[in-house]
């Protein structure tokens, strides 16, 4: 290296490290600014004391991954383009390792030539990777039109900036995503909130304590059902009879636009296939025998509102038939009747078959399978929600008691105990109906357990346990709650071979409350 290359190098250092002394005074004003284009005017009247450039810009991935932002600040006023798709000479940046990039003419380089810089008649460019958390969230490019411009020394200085704009860029995602984060709390809160509203709502205007729940299980339809309330979407309500579906659809109604409006409710399974079909679209007079004067339908009574068609499963194929075009077209017909009327309802049906196993049976349509089954919400049998057991039934004996205008009945601890033992085959319906008939033959105000009639489980709930053989012979024919729960712990326990963690998974109790159970029935 001869005297004045050395000479020129010096000074080049000499000017880098004076610049980097300039910025660690002047860096520190970019603390605390979070909005990234106030971060890149900033950037850009620090670095016009201490890196000469013509064109500084800020090409940022975006979130998408598919466009570049870019914020560029021209001396000579040349326009740069806010967004620009990601090319295939970005995705050489973002999958290529590099640490600094010096351009002594884009317009000499093939892949340049064609990017803004180099169409805008820059010559020189220098051009710095900004990571945030390792990963490449955009550059930041210097550009001259004076070709050769910038050395290696140079990248000291831009380097510098470019950990500063990182640093800023990684604040503001996370002040981004703290705010996501608060909204996203403050809208669960809010829907909380909500269903809370509503619950209590609907339990004063209908006298329906059943959609009362604290598990987690009915927590989800909860919110599930509030959040397709607000919308007009049509709604499949599945679970085995007696959870609640009904109710379900008022709550749906009571939270919706609708509410005003009327809440018709049709059990298809109640009517044979002429009288539903009647029922449902109405008739005109001299329709069939007997139609003296015409008759609207259920959905016309439910204009404005809810129409609730309960086991929907059972309609007949031509029911099916027409009622699909109530679907797809919001149009139908009476019987016997030629006018065409809108249907200007919302549709909520519930069954508690399999619809899609009928439909591949050919039982139940497949164009309508689809139609109804746009929102889907499963309702929990009782046996889950186990949680809820005591609260609705004090909740029950408050409604009963008022009814029978008498104080409401307490439950000894056995009777709460059997209770929450039982496997509920007719779910919310059979709990009621029990704490009924209990309120009534109770002495004293106290339901012990021999007020309670329990059931003994239905035969496909007990092979669900274990196998009949003769090791385990079948459950007693009985309806004594202690001897069908130690019969039932004695086959738990024998089929898991003894193995009391694996036979509290059989029986859906936890370590602890098998243990209990066993010492109750002298099992230990």
């Amino acid at each position: 290296m001869d005297e004045d290359s050395l000479r020129e190098t010096i000074k080049r250092l000499q000017s880098a490290l004076d610049a980097l002394t300039a910025l660690e005074e002047l860096l520190p004003t970019l603390a605390g600014v979070l909005d990234i284009r106030e971060v890149f005017e900033r950037i850009s009247a620090i670095a016009r004391k201490v890196l000469p450039h013509d064109m500084l810009a800020l090409p940022l991935i975006a979130e998408n991954r598919r466009e570049v932002e870019v914020h560029a600040i021209s001396g000579n006023a040349i326009r740069f383009p806010e967004r620009v798709p990601l090319s295939d000479h970005h995705e050489v940046l973002l999958t290529t390792p590099w640490e600094f990039q010096i351009f002594d003419d884009l317009q000499k380089d093939p892949a340049e030539r064609k990017e803004p810089p180099a169409r805008a008649g820059y010559r020189a460019l220098l051009r710095i990777p900004i990571r945030v958390q390792g990963a490449l969230a955009g550059v930041i490019d210097f550009a001259s039109l004076t070709p050769g411009l910038y050395t290696p020394a140079d990248v000291l200085v831009a380097r510098r900036i470019a950990d500063h704009v990182a640093l800023a860029l990684s604040h503001q995602r996370l002040a981004q995503e703290a705010q996501r984060t608060a909204e996203a709390r403050a809208q669960a809160r809010a829907l909380e909130d909500r269903v809370k509203s509503l619950a209590a709502e609907l339990r004063a205007v209908t006298g329906y304590r059943r959609v009362i729940g604290q598990s987690d299980s009915w927590k989800k339809v909860l919110k599930q059902a509030t959040q397709v309330a607000e919308t007009d979407t049509t709604v499949l309500l599945l679970g085995e009879s007696g959870t609640g579906k009904e109710v379900m659809a008022r709550f749906i109604h009571r939270a919706s636009a609708r509410s005003g409006g009327p809440f018709v409710a049709l059990n298809c399974a109640a009517l044979p296939e002429p009288l539903l079909e009647s029922e449902l679209f109405g008739f005109e007079r001299g329709a069939f025998t007997g139609a003296q004067q015409a008759k609207p339908g259920q959905l016309e009574q439910a204009a404005g509102g809810v129409l609730f068609l309960d086991e929907v499963a059972e309609m007949s194929p031509s029911a099916q038939a027409k009622f699909l075009r109530v679907l797809e077209e919001r149009e139908f017909q009476r019987l016997g009747g030629t006018r065409t009327l809108k249907a200007n309802v919302r549709i909520v049906a519930a069954t508690n078959r399999d619809l899609r196993a009928a439909m591949e049976r050919g039982a139940f349509r497949e164009d309508l399978y689809y139609r109804l089954h746009v929102f889907e919400i499963r309702l929990p049998p009782l046996r889950e929600r186990k949680d809820d057991i005591l609260p609705l039934s004090d909740a029950f004996l408050e409604d009963i008691a008022k009814a029978f205008g008498r104080p409401p009945a307490g439950i000894s601890r056995e009777g709460r105990d059997g209770l929450v033992a039982y496997r509920w085959p007719g779910n919310v319906r059979e709990l009621r109906n029990m704490l009924e008939r209990a309120a009534i033959v109770c002495e004293g105000g106290l339901i012990t357990l021999e007020h309670l009639t329990f059931l003994p489980p239905p035969a496909k709930q007990r092979e669900s346990i274990v196998v009949e053989d003769e090791k385990h012979p079948p459950a007693p024919d009985t309806t004594d709650l202690r001897v069908i729960e130690r019969a039932t712990i004695e086959r738990a326990l024998q089929s898991a071979r003894f193995n009391k963690s694996q036979a509290a998974k059989l029986l859906g109790l936890t370590r602890r409350q098998l243990y209990v159970r066993m010492r109750q029935h002298g099992l230990e």
